[in-house]
Order: C-alpha cells, then structure tokens, then sequence
C-alpha cells in the first residue's frame, strides 16, 4: 500500500503562495493545505474561478506554485503550457465527497411531484454520481423514481453554493463544503484517491523568448 505522504517536489524553497481552484472549501483548497503541511511551511493560499485562471497568475509570479488535481478534465494543457514548468507531485484523497441537499423534505416533495431534480457537480466526480445515487437510504429519501438533470460546475465548491442558494436541488461535494453550507448527506460516502500536480513559472523559457525577441526585434 501507498504511503499517503508520498511526493516528489523540485527545490521549492522560494514558493510562498499556491494558486488553485476555489471557492472556499474546494478540495483543491484542501489539497493545498496538505501540501503545506507536507513541506512544514505555511503558505499563502489563493483561490480561482478557474485552475486556468490560476495558471495566468502562476505564469506571472515567481514565487508561486500551481496546484491541479490530477483527475481534472483538462489537466493536460498544464502538463503541455511553455510558460510553465512542472514542480512536483504529492497523494492527497480529499475529504469524502456525498450527494447532499439543503433540505430533505423539500426534496422528497419534488421527488413526489415527478418534478426534475437538479444536480448540480463538478465533472471530476461524474462518473461515480449514479453509484451514489443509488446508495441513498430509502427510509430517509426515495430517489427511485425520480428525475435528473445534471448541471456541471467549475468546482465542487460552487455546486454547493449552488444548492444552498436554492439554484439546484442536489449537488456532489466533498464534507468540507456540506459543513460550511450546512447542507444535508442523502448518500453513502465517496472516497477519491488521486494525485496532485504543482507547476511553477518556466523563468528559463520566458527568458530565452525575451531574448529571441530582443535579437530579432530589427532583423
């Protein structure tokens, strides 16, 4: 079996700030925070609508480090970026994830109307949403005859913010997020076990592209 503290890290000594997805309670903020206790410094930690939107701050700063989750959809446009350089790689499984809601009986109401219920989810975890649904405890919510439809959201984070304002009716989210927006567990739990990768600013190639324009600007 892994050791849970397994990583890889280039020389980091000079990485003060990770950039990651947000908002607050996102298992990449999660992760970050492992990360620092992993290395045994505290780090500034900033969230982003987006990990690209973070990747355009890392590109720009020197002093910090881009954490993606691995398991995302489009991790492989970090992984190819000239601007970037990858850092380093680190196990971390984020807190359990569950399909929740706010509020149980409005819920089973909708449920009994056979009006659609609307789920709302990062894409990271979709492919395990249907087990879920299917592990919610029938004496609690009857989910057996009803009626999805699934909304995808830039984190799981937002999915949750989505429900406890009342624009979804369900949504899956790690156990950090249903406790900051006091939502309610409807299913069993979601363990993920997935890599991380940091990526730092690729100083080498901006310097040789700064060069090559300076050579070239006249010729």
């Amino acid at each position: 079996m892994m050791d849970q503290s397994y990583f890889w890290l280039r020389d980091n000594n000079d990485i003060n700030t990770v950039a990651t997805l947000g908002p607050k309670s996102s298992s990449s903020e999660a992760a970050a925070k492992y990360f620092s206790a992993l290395i045994n410094r505290p780090l500034k930690i900033l969230l982003f609508d987006t990990f690209e939107e973070a990747s355009d701050y890392v590109e720009l700063t020197d002093s910090a480090a881009l954490l993606v989750a691995n398991a995302y959809q489009k991790t492989d446009f970090f992984y190819m970026n000239p601007k970037t350089l990858l850092s380093g790689s680190f196990f971390f499984s984020p807190p359990a994830y569950h399909l929740c809601c706010k509020d149980i009986n409005a819920l089973q109401q909708k449920v009994n109307n056979n009006e659609i219920i609307n789920i709302d989810t990062h894409h990271a975890p979709l492919s395990r949403l249907d087990d879920l649904i299917k592990t919610a405890n029938p004496s609690v919510i009857d989910l057996s005859n009803a009626r999805f439809n699934i909304r995808l959201s830039t984190s799981t984070s937002q999915a949750a913010i989505h429900v406890a304002e009342g624009h979804s009716d369900c949504c899956l989210v790690n156990s950090d997020s249903i406790a900051l927006y006091q939502l309610k567990k409807i299913s069993a739990p979601l363990t993920i076990n997935m890599t991380w990768a940091l990526f730092i600013k690729n100083q080498q190639r901006q310097k040789e592209e700064a060069k090559w324009i300076t050579t070239n600007a006249y010729s």
